[in-house]
């Protein structure tokens, strides 16, 4: 995932790699090997200049701008019109460099150590010492909880994408009201969730922002059957009702088609979706 154009595999990587279906069946042993494995990854890391006008190192797709074209688009497009990007499930900082080099305030929050020092070498590559990182992840309350996995797949769900269920680290969660407080009153927020599974815990966190006036403009990956080791995400259709109760509407990214909440339920009985992605945008003060 991190490996960068033209670059093979060294010995060394490669044999780390082969361990892991062993390594992940005891905890102790995973956790040491992962530690390992995610350091390699890290010194292997060279920040290259991106089309989008910053250095960036690690996912080749994001190094040449073809990851997520579309959400690209779509939050490059917002942003002239936004005061302050929240990123929350912040990775190694693609879309946060993208609302930096656009000159906006950025709140970063990601809990993953090897995703912060990725995260960290990015945004000391382009001199980006005003955005606020936040080492943490989001969640209904404030406390201590369980992450399984590592890297794009790290959730709160244990063998979420199909991963290991017995990996775990613990990490602290805050609440993304707590967080953003009453700093941001009157300004204009664009907010990016992305945190594998963990959406409605987020949005549970964070009523007083759905609140706020003017609203903040949502854009949230939520899978409904991707990804889920029981098969189905059981809050998909409440997720979507919680943006409701707050007055936004739902629409499919690049605003094709607003999701009503007819379609939500259609999806879930027939148990996939038959128009858009898994990445919707929520709306109350924005007209398209």
């Amino acid at each position: 995932m991190f490996r960068n154009a033209g670059q093979s595999r060294p010995f060394k990587y490669a044999m780390l790699e082969s361990l892991r279906p062993y390594v992940d069946k005891v905890p102790l042993v995973s956790g040491i090997y992962r530690g390992v494995r995610d350091e390699v990854r890290s010194l292997r890391l060279r920040p290259i200049q991106t089309k989008l006008g910053f250095e960036f190192a690690g996912d080749i797709r994001m190094q040449k701008g073809s990851f997520e074209p579309e959400e690209v688009a779509f939050i490059s497009k917002q942003l002239v019109n936004m005061d302050v990007f929240v990123d929350v499930g912040a990775n190694i900082g693609y879309y946060t460099c993208i609302a930096r080099a656009a000159g906006k305030r950025v709140i970063a929050i990601e809990p993953l150590d090897h995703n912060l020092k990725c995260l960290y070498r990015n945004l000391e590559a382009n001199a980006w010492a005003d955005v606020e990182v936040f080492p943490l992840g989001v969640s209904s309350e404030p406390g201590l909880v369980n992450l399984y996995g590592g890297g794009t797949g790290a959730s709160l769900i244990g063998g979420w994408a199909g991963g290991s269920a017995t990996f775990r680290r613990t990490i602290p969660v805050s609440t993304l009201d707590i967080v953003l407080g009453e700093r941001f009153a009157g300004r204009k927020l664009l907010v990016k969730v992305d945190v594998e599974g963990g959406e409605q815990q987020v949005l549970a966190g964070a009523i007083r922002t759905l609140s706020t006036s003017p609203a903040p403009l949502w854009l949230l990956e939520i899978c409904l059957t991707e990804h889920h080791p029981g098969g189905l995400n059981a809050l998909f259709a409440e997720t979507f009702a919680t943006f409701r109760a707050h007055g936004y509407t739902a629409w499919t990214v690049g605003f094709e088609r607003e999701v009503l909440a007819t379609d939500v339920a259609r999806w879930v009985k027939q148990r996939g979706r038959d128009f858009g992605s898994h990445n919707f945008v929520f709306s109350r003060d924005h007209r398209f």
